[in-house]
């Protein structure tokens, strides 16, 4: 090393310069540096703060400030993931690469939570908590929580279809919906947490595609229409129930 150091005093004074090492330099690149990351509103300028961000499902990188920023005082270069929890927003994460030349800080933006419309029908006298008293009875097909959860957050049409051999019929937009065996325009009546949301306001039943099994807690699917749902016609019925 003091021969090194020497010589390069000596090359310097005769106006020369002594390069380092080709491997020196692509460490020093690759040495872990500070990343400024910020968190906005997506399609908007509002700042996100108090977002909880993580790196690499590993590294706590802290909340987000006033300004919707965190800064990771070293983060290694190259490829990493990074994961936001916002109250009022999706959850988040999305991948970024970390270079030398890295414009700071890096740009998220996060979607709102948009909570979805309550369901407008007819109130009934159905309530979940009395799912087991009507699965004895042994009129319809029953699909239980622990049923629902295997099956793996499939569209209610394919378990119904599947399953429970329903009669799934396409609308006219390719929806799906249950209707009564061998007449494909009956439409089965729908009750959702005790509303019964078909037949009321809507020309067309809930399209069953868009209802996924990850988020039901119950179903109960009736061939015929139970005596006790009144003004439900008799194309069978349906009754879902969400988690809460």
């Amino acid at each position: 090393m003091k021969l090194r150091n020497a010589l390069s005093l000596a090359l310097v004074a005769a106006g020369m310069v002594l390069a380092t090492p080709a491997h020196e330099v692509q460490a020093q690149d690759a040495a872990p540096r500070p990343v400024k990351l910020r968190f906005r509103k997506a399609g908007d300028t509002t700042v996100i703060k108090g977002a909880v961000i993580s790196i690499d499902h590993t590294i706590e990188a802290g909340t987000t400030d006033s300004l919707g920023m965190v800064t990771i005082p070293y983060l290694e270069d190259g490829g990493h993931i990074v994961e936001a929890v916002a109250k009022g927003y999706q959850a988040f994460f999305d991948n970024f690469t970390v270079t030398p030349n890295t414009p700071m800080p890096l740009e998220f933006e996060i979607l709102a939570f948009v909570e979805a419309p309550k369901p407008k029908g007819v109130a009934t006298e159905l309530t979940q908590a009395g799912f087991d008293a009507r699965r004895a009875k042994a009129q319809g097909k029953f699909f239980t929580a622990a049923q629902l959860k295997a099956a793996d957050g499939r569209p209610l049409s394919n378990l119904l279809k599947v399953e429970g051999k329903a009669n799934i019929v396409a609308g006219p937009n390719a929806e799906s919906f249950l209707a009564a065996t061998g007449k494909p325009s009956c439409h089965a009546a729908v009750v959702r947490d005790g509303l019964r949301v078909y037949p009321y306001e809507s020309a067309l039943p809930p399209d069953l595609d868009k209802i996924f099994t990850d988020y039901l807690a119950g179903v109960e699917f009736y061939p015929t229409t139970p005596a006790d749902l009144k003004d439900a016609g008799t194309c069978g019925a349906l009754y879902i129930w969400f988690q809460k």
